[in-house]
């Protein structure tokens, strides 16, 4: 009887671990499902348009490293993003390689650049590092390599996932404005003074949303709030492209940036 007892528990013992191996497996296999390998790094390499001494433009992606062709007594400069700040530049090589940034204007605003000589070529060896740049958006992983007649005089970057930010932005404001009727819009609006940056070029509402066309290239937005006497109130808008959208209409209202107040008037408002 005691020996039949003790079968019996260990048999159970037995279906137990295994329902337990089994339960610890499938919680495995459940947790794998949900880890996303990463993407394999690539490399991209510029070297087609540095056979040719042309400018080479390259697509940025966060886990690739790019390689860039140099040549002795020749510059070759990297554009950055129009905006993008760099924080910091670090080589591996600082004693055979010549690196440093500076600044220049464009039609898109200041852009930073880094500009890199190698000052010495080996035939049969070529002189190669690598160079680390962060920037206050990314970070870029770049291989230099020395050659002896051809390189990359300019390098620049397209960056698709903000391409696809802004389309999709573009997107949503058209498709928002298009289910306005044009022929019930208002457009009386009148604004205390034009001289600001942040002075918005044209006002409308369709009587549920107003829509506050901002220039181009600001640098910084300004803030909104709905003016009720003396009492500032916030209101619920967003910030679209070019355009400031309210939640609402106004009779009265103030854009505010550091010291600069632009005051707003709804003089087509029903009241």
């Amino acid at each position: 009887m005691r020996k039949s007892l003790i079968l019996c528990c260990a048999v159970l013992s037995m279906i137990g671990t295994q329902s337990f191996a089994n339960e610890s497996y499938a919680d495995t296999q459940e947790m794998y499902n949900f880890i996303t390998i990463s993407a394999e790094p690539v490399i991209k390499k510029g070297i087609k348009e540095a056979k040719h001494n042309v400018a080479t433009i390259f697509n940025y992606h966060e886990n690739d490293s790019y390689r860039v062709y140099c040549r002795v007594n020749n510059l070759t400069t990297i554009f950055l993003q129009p905006g993008e700040q760099v924080l910091g530049i670090d080589g591996g090589d600082t004693s055979r390689w010549n690196v440093k940034s500076t600044q220049t204007g464009s039609t898109q605003g200041p852009i930073e650049i880094i500009q890199v000589k190698p000052q010495y070529f080996q035939p049969g060896n070529l002189l190669k590092t690598n160079l680390t740049v962060t920037t206050n958006k990314r970070f870029y992983n770049i291989e230099l390599v020395s050659c002896k007649e051809w390189y990359n005089p300019i390098v620049k970057f397209t960056y698709p996932t903000d391409i696809i930010r802004e389309q999709i932005f573009k997107q949503s404001t058209q498709e928002e404005m298009t289910l306005m009727n044009p022929e019930e819009l208002n457009y009386k609006y009148s604004v205390s003074t034009k001289k600001y940056p942040f002075s918005p070029t044209q006002i409308f509402d369709d009587g549920n949303k107003t829509f506050m066309l901002l220039r181009e290239k600001l640098q910084e937005m300004p803030t909104f709030h709905m003016k009720e006497g003396k009492k500032l109130l916030m209101v619920n808008y967003r910030v679209k492209g070019k355009y400031i959208i309210i939640d609402r209409t106004f009779e009265k209202g103030v854009l505010t940036l550091g010291n600069k107040k632009v005051y707003i008037k709804n003089k087509g408002i029903n009241k």
